[in-house]
């Protein structure tokens, strides 16, 4: 095997360590055990693999046809690597993060071609600018938070080229609803009441610019927006927005735009604000979308967790202490409250959540000051006595993380069951079955 070619994959092993593993590896000693496997006849994909899960990268599928054909967007899969894309660059933004202890510079956007569009991570300088059409070869993906990530490390050749070489379907907009808005989504046509608006100025590039968020909805749910460009928009307004792009925080989709986005104000009366109601969903569906605002689940609580009841409260952060001490601030008089953690299911997966003090107080029937009154251990028996299999609405937004999915509500009720009503549900589907 010639030695570029080992050099090749040797960056590919290298560029996939650095991001899955925390142990050290010198290039020098994977050259050398990647030579030593190619002395023994071992193929290269093998040889590649084993590698790099001895050095902690994990399980990584190689598919070698990838250097010689382009890749569509919407066949991307995990753990690719030399993948080789034609496509637009729809954003591309600055961030600094700490890698092993030390600052680093890197940049994330969306890129996108005629089958669709994937958030991408350059780790290195890149001379990228929104609307640049480009051929990118020696990239590779991963998963994170469970969609394809693209990602451009050391070894990757990124070239730009003419705008003709994508077909026009690359660049037109995707018409959809707001309860359809995912991470990584970009050009998208979109049309919503905006429910709430905020003023704020951010430094960019070293000039100040004023930038508005808020939330939009319609008939199928809400999400965050930010606009980089003043639109004038006001309260109550409804557009059509055409050109934006979706970013997510813990699951909870953005729609961002600015001055290269077309908005459209359109009669009021095409989305009336008192049709925009919470939006019930099962939990499964809530957990594979990571993340909404002003949801609804309903299910059983399966679980009293612990930390429920009373709790003290650093006074300076309001992290809960442990042993009267404050992970940040250390030993200090805490502030006694409530709160009540708990995990629902309703048959088609669990959600976890943390009632504050006035929630708490509802649900449990009882005042503050007389929950201090009791015994710790005689409190948390009634806590369980009163919650556990009991069937719970929550109202509010839901975040996911790398602990799962979390509904942090704003209000949390009982649910009566009529025995007599779900018996004969459940007879009827049984009686399908037979």
């Amino acid at each position: 095997m010639a030695k570029d070619e080992n050099q090749s994959h040797v960056e590919d092993i290298l560029n996939i360590l650095s991001e899955k593993s925390d142990k050290k590896v010198s290039r020098e000693e994977i050259e050398r055990e990647f030579d030593r496997f190619m002395e023994y006849g071992v193929p290269i994909d093998q040889a590649k693999q084993t590698l790099i899960k001895k050095f902690g990268g994990g399980g990584v599928v190689f598919t070698s046809s990838s250097t010689s054909e382009r890749t569509l967007i919407s066949d991307l899969k995990p753990n690719q690597t030399s993948v080789k894309l034609l496509g637009h660059v729809i954003a591309i933004n600055p961030k600094e993060i700490t890698v092993r202890g030390e600052n680093r510079r890197i940049f994330y956007g969306i890129i996108g071609d005629e089958s669709g569009t994937v958030p991408f991570t350059a780790w290195n300088k890149v001379e990228l600018e929104k609307g640049d059409v480009v051929e990118v070869n020696n990239a590779y993906t991963r998963e994170w938070q469970g969609t394809v990530q693209l990602n451009f490390g050391d070894r990757v050749r990124i070239e730009k080229t003419d705008k003709e070489k994508l077909p026009e379907s690359a660049f037109k907009p995707k018409e959809t609803t707001i309860n359809e808005l995912k991470s990584g989504m970009g050009r998208v046509d979109v049309t919503g009441r905006i429910l709430e608006i905020n003023e704020r100025e951010a430094d960019v590039g070293g000039e100040t610019k004023k930038v508005f968020s808020g939330i939009i909805g319609d008939e199928t749910g809400k999400s965050q927006f930010t606009s980089w460009h003043d639109f004038k928009i006001k309260e109550g307004d409804v557009l059509r927005i055409t050109g934006g792009y979706v970013k997510s925080w813990k699951g909870i989709p953005q729609l961002t735009f600015d001055s290269n986005a077309s908005v459209k104000k359109l009669d009021k009366k095409k989305i009336i604000e008192k049709d925009l109601k919470s939006i019930r969903m099962p939990i499964h569906e809530l957990v594979e979308k990571r993340g909404a605002l002003d949801i609804e689940i309903e299910g059983t609580i399966v679980d009293i967790r612990p930390g429920s009841g009373l709790v003290k409260r650093c006074p300076d952060c309001n992290r809960v202490l442990m042993n009267d001490e404050c992970s940040i601030h250390g030993k200090v008089k805490g502030n006694l409250d409530l709160r009540l953690k708990i995990v629902v299911d309703d048959g088609t997966g669990t959600v976890n959540t943390t009632l504050n003090k006035n929630l708490s107080e509802k649900v449990l029937g009882i005042d503050f000051e007389e929950s201090k009154k009791k015994g710790d251990d005689d409190f948390l028996n009634e806590i369980n006595t009163k919650l556990f299999a009991r069937r719970i609405l929550l109202k509010g937004n839901a975040l996911s993380d790398e602990f799962g999915t979390t509904v942090i509500p704003k209000n949390a009720e009982f649910v009566e069951v009529d025995l007599n009503k779900e018996t004969e549900i459940l007879l009827k589907e049984v009686e399908e079955l037979l």
